[in-house]
């Protein structure tokens, strides 16, 4: 589900970039990097393994 939301999230912030400019466009690609980051920073953190002793 989470690969899923990582891939819609991209088109968002792509389209957005593209109807936007100046400003308001680094902004919006300032956000997606940060989103995308903190999705895929969860994504690893859930495939952690504890050691069962």
């Amino acid at each position: 589900m989470e690969k899923w939301l990582l891939i819609i999230c991209c088109g968002v912030f792509v389209m957005a970039s593209v109807l936007t400019s100046g400003l308001t466009r680094a902004l919006i690609d300032i956000g997606a990097l940060v989103v995308i980051l903190a999705l895929v920073w969860r994504i690893n953190g859930s495939t952690k393994v504890n050691d069962i002793q």
